[in-house]
C-alpha cells in the first residue's frame, strides 16, 4: 500500500487530519482487510499502532492489526479503551464500516467509524479477485509499508 508522508516523519501521521487521509488513501486495503477479519473472527476493529511505528529502507511501517470484540487479543489488552469504543465496536454495520482504533504516540487512542461507497464485501471481493489473478492469497498480517 502506498501513503506518502511530506516529512516521512511518523509525527506526521499523528494528527487526526492525517489519520482521516490514510483512512482515505488505504480504504479498499482496509476494508477487504476489515471484512475478511470480521467473516473469520466476528465484529471488531482495526488498529493501527504508531507507537510501534518505525523507519526502515523500505519506507515507514506501520503495525496494522484487527482487534475482535470477544478475542484472545483483546483479553490481553484489558478490554476496549473506554467503554465508548465498546460501544462503538458493538454497534458498527461490518456491511457499511470499519472501526479504527489509532494507538497515538502520547498514548492517547483516537477512533474513527469509517465508510465509504465501496462498502468492506465490495473491497474484499474485487481484492479477492484480484489476488486470485495473480495467484495470491489475501493477507495482511505485516506491517504496512508507507513510502
Amino acid at each position: 500500500m502506498g501513503f506518502t508522508l511530506p516529512s516521512g516523519r511518523i509525527e506526521d501521521l499523528d494528527t487526526p487530519d492525517a489519520h482521516v487521509t490514510f483512512i482515505r488513501s488505504q480504504w479498499r486495503d482496509l476494508a477487504a482487510y476489515a471484512w475478511g477479519k470480521y467473516v473469520s473472527e466476528g465484529r471488531g476493529a482495526v488498529v493501527v499502532d504508531l507507537l510501534k511505528a518505525a523507519k526502515t529502507a523500505a519506507g515507514l511501517q506501520v503495525p496494522t492489526y484487527y482487534v475482535a470484540h470477544r478475542g484472545e487479543r483483546l483479553l490481553s489488552r484489558g478490554g476496549w479503551p473506554t467503554e465508548e469504543i465498546a460501544k462503538v465496536v458493538d454497534e458498527y454495520d461490518p456491511e457499511q464500516d470499519v472501526v479504527f482504533l489509532f494507538l497515538r504516540l502520547d498514548g492517547d487512542v483516537f477512533h474513527y467509524n469509517a465508510s465509504d461507497e465501496v462498502t468492506p464485501p465490495q473491497a474484499y471481493k474485487t481484492k479477492q479477485e484480484t489476488n486470485e489473478s495473480r495467484d495470491r492469497r489475501l493477507s495482511f498480517d505485516e506491517p504496512l509499508i508507507l513510502n
